[in-house]
């Protein structure tokens, strides 16, 4: 691993290939077998490489946990329930007190400022204050938090499957679902992303809201005899060419 990856995404690259190698094992594929494969494939991803690791930026988490709050803390909405303009930094009410609240590892103005850089954050006039961009951490440049995003929700998927194919049989499966078909028109892709955006939002607010009124609120309790408990819900489109040709129907699952 390189100085410059930091040691918790390391660990989250290690739990995904730990989660892609054990539903292999779990599967009747023998390690000696694994070890030809993954040469191959790391060659062709050094291949297909054009850029380098950073720093994890403390977390897509944390992140999104800190624009969740300025939209519920009352301390930080106006009368009409709309997240007030704050100052970047210093004490309450500001955006280095919101990152403070979730007990992020790196200096709360150090993630104050990366929230600024990479615009989930915006001006609001021009006192000097900030609002939120939106209620979702949507990253659309090339940061490293990306990377974070995308490794997690491979580990956690592929967990997911695991447990549902492996669980003991005193455990309910989790959800694990999808809807494809293999010849939807080009015209419609606008409909579908406008259709799924709006569909997968409420989806994710509501889940949301319910695990917000479960979480632990004192910090003195610590983490003891808690687990991270989410979903995570995305729509895609790819070119015919690399599509199966079998049709999937709805609600297919594990």
């Amino acid at each position: 691993m390189t100085s410059r990856l930091s040691k918790g995404l390391e660990v989250d690259y290690s739990n995904a290939l730990v989660a892609i190698f054990e539903l292999m094992l779990r599967s009747g594929i023998r390690a000696k077998e694994l070890l030809p494969a993954c040469t191959r494939s790391l060659k062709r991803a050094e291949d297909r490489s054009h850029s380098r690791l950073g720093d994890d930026g403390n977390g897509l988490a944390s992140v999104a946990l800190v624009l969740d709050t300025w939209h519920r803390d009352r301390r930080y909405l106006t009368a009409g329930g709309t997240p007030k303009p704050v100052r970047l930094l210093g004490p309450a009410p500001s955006v280095e007190a919101l990152v403070r609240l979730q007990q992020v590892k790196l200096p709360a103005s150090d993630v104050a400022r990366r929230l600024k850089a990479i615009q989930l954050i915006v001006p609001s006039g021009s006192r000097g204050l900030y609002t939120p961009a939106s209620d979702v951490a949507v990253i659309s440049t090339r940061d490293p938090l990306i990377l974070q995003h995308a490794v997690r929700a491979l580990s956690t998927l592929l967990e997911t499957v695991t447990q549902n194919v492996f669980r003991t049989r005193n455990l309910a499966p989790l959800i694990e679902r999808f809807a494809e078909v293999p010849d939807l028109p080009r015209r419609h892709i606008r409909e579908f992303q406008s259709f799924t955006h709006a569909q997968g939002t409420t989806f994710v607010r509501t889940v949301n809201d319910w695990l917000e009124s479960r979480r632990v609120r004192s910090p003195r309790k610590g983490l003891k005899g808690t687990v991270r408990a989410g979903v995570h819900t995305y729509a895609y489109v790819v070119p015919k060419q690399r599509r199966s040709s079998g049709r999937v129907g709805r609600g297919a699952r594990t």
